[in-house]
């Protein structure tokens, strides 16, 4: 993952070698939205997908002799110890996850309720995880375990009915001389301090595209997930686009292809979705497709000394706040030396998943409702954002200018239904304000349910919201959901 996002660097001339191509001469691939609309239909859908940080940084993770990291992103270990190339390279030859099962990786993930999968295929240490024409440094040519994982796990994931996808870590590469990076010098000059631009443009086109390429020819990945820090000129990010359409029209791309910064449009250019920050969520709906890549823990890569788990249920919380605001959940696990998932990661996904088996349909193919929320944390986040002067928060309109729920709530919609998730136990008879008759014009209520509850719910719809009872029992562990079905 990336630690700071920057803004764009100035582009500077390249060498002719490593000038991109006079793209005015190169045909531009362009969609019709119903085109567009079909290619994404799978990314909207799903909503849970599954991120793996694995790579030589497993090994290490966390520690490097005599000093131990007890938080933090553990594939970082390289730049945080300033780790000369030859030396890291050292540990490809005791890269050697003989315990590691395509098959089970991906039967934790549907069991957990995740859609599709994305690997770090190559992240910033530049040790590819795929077998690669264009370098000897990876993990069939250079590792006891002479076996390409990426191929197994797409293989698994195309067999099991689960989208796959490939990080690669474009701008970033310390395993090879890349220039000074963005101002906080995020590449390697410990080893190559006089390195410039040039050596970057020389990367790009010589190794990091054509290494894409090879990716989207030989793993024919549905979605590709780039990891930057303002590198590429423009040339170059159009350049990328471009070949990625041309070899995998369908596949999904993401908004770090061109910036790890938040877009300056929308919808951006260059990308399909737009990557929030790191365990960042968005505090609105965006009118955009947009992804959370997130934790269990304070690294990606797996880190023995980083015990800062959270529980299941905010795991749940996240996912139903995300998908609320129109968004997907990519929550991250980070694999041992040999190959595992660690326990703890397990014992969430699990927990998770028997939320999914009972509330799944509030989750999947549903939408943004004509508000995300109501309750105490919404009301609270709408004045910190009033306070603070930010465009973040839902406005008053955004709200239906109603009174709050003492229930935290957030809604989902799907066809004729909105699904009211609530994020604690209502003790008591529920009014839902964004339910009520002037809040919903034209619109009256059909029926009500909880999922998973044996009791009917009463239910009453009057101007100022809609009452329903509450069952016996709780039907799931956290986050219980009303079904509320709409007729015109």
């Amino acid at each position: 993952m990336r630690k700071t996002c920057m803004l764009w660097l100035s582009i500077l001339l390249a060498p002719s070698w490593a000038r991109a191509a006079d793209l005015s001469a190169v045909p531009q691939i362009r969609e019709t939205k119903q085109q567009r609309d079909e290619r994404m239909q799978w990314f909207r859908d799903a909503k849970f997908g599954m991120f793996i940080h694995w790579g030589l940084y497993s090994i290490p993770a966390g520690a490097w002799k005599d000093h131990v990291h007890p938080t933090g992103y553990s594939e970082w270990i390289m730049f945080d110890e300033k780790i000369p190339a030859k030396e890291y390279e050292l540990l490809a030859g005791r890269f050697n996850p003989a315990k590691f099962d395509a098959k089970a990786w991906v039967m934790i993930a549907k069991k957990a309720g995740m859609k599709y999968m994305v690997l770090t295929t190559k992240h910033h240490d530049g040790f590819s995880m795929f077998k690669s024409q264009w370098t000897k440094y990876n993990v069939v040519d250079a590792t006891p375990l002479k076996r390409d994982v990426t191929r197994e796990l797409s293989d698994t994931c195309r067999e099991s009915n689960v989208r796959f996808g490939c990080y690669y870590s474009i701008d970033r590469d310390w395993h090879r001389p890349l220039g000074p990076g963005n101002h906080y010098g995020q590449t390697n000059r410990w080893d190559f301090p006089d390195s410039t631009k040039a050596d970057y443009d020389r990367y790009f086109a010589t190794f990091a595209k054509p290494q894409v390429e090879e990716l989207l020819i030989n793993y024919r990945p549905d979605l590709l997930w780039f990891d930057e820090i303002d590198m590429k000129s423009n040339a170059q990010v159009e350049e990328l686009y471009q070949d990625i359409r041309k070899l995998r029209p369908r596949c999904v791309v993401n908004s770090r292809i061109k910036t790890c910064s938040f877009p300056d449009q929308i919808p951006p250019r260059y990308c399909d979705y737009i990557s929030t920050g790191d365990n960042e969520i968005a505090d609105k709906v965006l009118g955009f497709e947009w992804e959370n890549p997130g934790t269990m823990n304070t690294s990606y890569g797996y880190n023995q000394n980083d015990h800062n788990w959270i529980d299941a249920k905010d795991v749940v919380f996240r996912l139903v706040d995300i998908v609320s605001k129109g968004g997907n959940y990519l929550l991250n696990v980070g694999p041992t030396a040999e190959g595992l998932i660690p326990q703890p990661s397990i014992d969430r996904l699990r927990e998770v998943g028997t939320w999914m088996e009972t509330n799944q349909e509030a989750i999947y193919g549903t939408s943004t409702w004509s508000m995300y929320g109501e309750g105490p944390l919404f009301k609270k986040a709408h004045a910190n954002a009033r306070k603070h002067n930010t465009a973040k928060a839902p406005s008053v309109a955004e709200n239906g200018g109603v009174e709050q729920s003492p229930v935290d709530i957030r809604f989902t919609a799907k066809d004729s239904s909105v699904y009211a998730i609530c994020l604690s136990w209502p003790e008591k008879d529920l009014l839902v304000r964004a339910l009520g008759k002037k809040a919903m014009p034209g619109k009256r209520i059909s029926n009500v349910r909880m999922l998973g509850a044996e009791s009917a719910i009463r239910w009453h719809q009057a101007d100022d919201g809609l009452t329903v009872s509450v069952p016996t029992g709780p039907p799931c562990r956290y986050a219980y959901v009303y079904r509320i079905d709409l007729v015109q």
